[in-house]
């Protein structure tokens, strides 16, 4: 299953002062009927939420990007993979 559009989310312009999100609509949504604007909104939602207490990734303990799942725990594959090697390497 492929990720979000990674173009289709951004901080808003006044980001230190206040938390926002921005939504974007492709070409090929618009052409397309739009897509599905509760599953657009309902993930910036989740990722607003996400950034207010501090989305962090759970191994490197550096900001996960905006672009990535709203439920994504790390900031990349690598570190995903380095987590569930020790894990391994625990047990």
């Amino acid at each position: 299953m492929p990720g979000p559009d990674p173009d289709g989310i951004a901080l808003g312009h006044d980001y230190p002062r206040r938390l926002s999100v921005l939504l974007y609509r492709s070409d090929a949504s618009i052409l397309y009927g739009g897509g599905n604007m509760r599953h657009r909104n309902a993930r910036a939602e989740a990722v607003l939420r996400r950034l207010a207490r501090g989305w962090l990734c759970h191994w490197c303990r550096r900001p996960v990007p905006i672009y990535r799942r709203a439920d994504a725990c790390y900031c990349s594959q690598g570190c995903r993979k380095r987590a569930a090697w020790a894990r391994k390497s625990d047990g």
